[in-house]
């Protein structure tokens, strides 16, 4: 290995998210300035400086109560494996803080990978239980779109175009897990021969028997139906808590708007999340906000700008505080949590060497596996 080339490799990497959080905060200014084209910023203060304080509270509750119902969702995804109820809500606290810092969502992947090395279940387990976590909070807006002609509400083209991406990605879900179940080696050749193309040199060759494990892990969860039920109450719950939550944020800066309109927008709102965004989302919260409540649905201008300006950084420091603590609590720092979210790979790779040096050379084999605690 050559040794001054990993200072440089650093020094790249940092170069290039430097460059990545530049341009994003770039765009989020453009996307905050549009925003501020399209409202009253007078009658937007005027509102937020009647902000209710008490309902203010009760949101900031109902926002992180609902990504406490979501850890549990995924605590039960994880089954056989135990996880404590504390970790796993840290862990899911850190991985929604990663999502919102970063420009490009790594916050799944450095869950996997906290999840291995705090609890020991190896990221080929863990991914599938977190893909299919992800994947629940896409079913109720999927469904919530589909019904959208039948109770009279508009669908847009744009709508439409959303809708059909997510009957798309489920039809390929579907067909994949029958693929597995049907004919294991095939289905793993189909995921695997992709990222083969892609890749080179040891990460390559380890393509292959990581993919057997995740295609293995997702069809035993689907042969599981009481877990896949569990799950799907956990996200129901979760789903009343959002729209609570945006209920709440309405009426915190005095507006008021129908639970169905709350419901709908929200969920909208929330799948806006599977695209790229600046670091912080700054200006896309507002911008989407605009375009799905005022655009879509009718709501005032002034009432969606005076929501969100308050629910976004109000939720930011929520976020950035329960994400720290949570670090904290697991003698984590923030560096080497956001090089998991941004290099995996590298950041494994020091974790493993690291792993290797301190282990004693009795107990290193090959087919090691690191025992599973239960932390409560």
């Amino acid at each position: 290995m050559d040794i001054a080339a990993a200072p440089r490799g650093r020094i790249s990497r940092a170069r290039t998210v430097a460059m990545r959080g530049g341009i994003g905060l770039v765009i989020g200014g453009v996307l905050v300035v549009t925003f501020l084209k399209l409202v009253n910023a007078g009658s937007v203060y005027q509102r937020l400086t009647h902000l209710d304080p008490g309902i203010a509270v009760a949101c900031g509750v109902t926002f992180l109560a609902a990504y406490v119902v979501r850890a549990f969702r995924l605590r039960t995804l994880l089954r056989p494996n135990r996880v404590g109820v504390r970790r796993v809500i840290g862990i899911y606290q850190v991985a929604i803080f990663l999502n919102w810092l970063l420009p490009v969502r790594g916050g799944e992947i450095a869950m996997s990978l906290l999840l291995r090395r705090t609890t020991g279940i190896p990221v080929n387990e863990s991914l599938p239980a977190v893909g299919m976590d992800k994947a629940l909070d896409m079913v109720p807006s999927a469904v919530l779109l589909a019904l959208m002609p039948v109770i009279g509400l508009p669908l847009s083209g744009a709508l439409w175009v959303v809708l059909a991406g997510a009957a798309v990605a489920g039809c390929c879900a579907v067909t994949f897990l029958v693929l597995a179940a049907w004919r294991r080696d095939l289905a793993v050749a189909l995921l695997a021969r992709p990222c083969e193309a892609l890749l080179r040199g040891r990460i390559r060759n380890g393509v292959r028997p990581f993919v057997a494990g995740f295609t293995d892990t997702l069809v035993a969860l689907f042969r599981r139906p009481g877990i896949l039920l569990v799950a799907s109450g956990y996200t129901v719950i979760a789903v009343g808590l959002d729209a609570l939550f945006c209920l709440l944020a309405f009426r915190a800066v005095g507006v008021s708007v129908p639970v169905l309109v709350v419901v709908y927008g929200y969920t909208l709102f929330n799948l806006s999340f599977i695209l790229p965004s600046p670091p912080g989302q700054v200006g896309s919260n507002e911008l989407i906000g605009l375009l799905i409540f005022s655009g879509v649905f009718g709501v005032s201008r002034t009432g969606v700008g005076a929501m969100f300006l308050f629910s976004h950084p109000f939720t930011g420091v929520l976020m950035a505080g329960a994400g720290l603590a949570s670090l904290s609590a697991m003698s984590l720092n923030l560096r080497s949590t956001f090089r998991l979210a941004q290099d995996p790979q590298d950041a494994q790779d020091a974790q493993d060497t690291e792993e290797a040096r301190v282990a004693p050379v009795s107990l290193v084999s090959h087919d090691h596996r690191p025992e599973r605690l239960e932390t409560r």
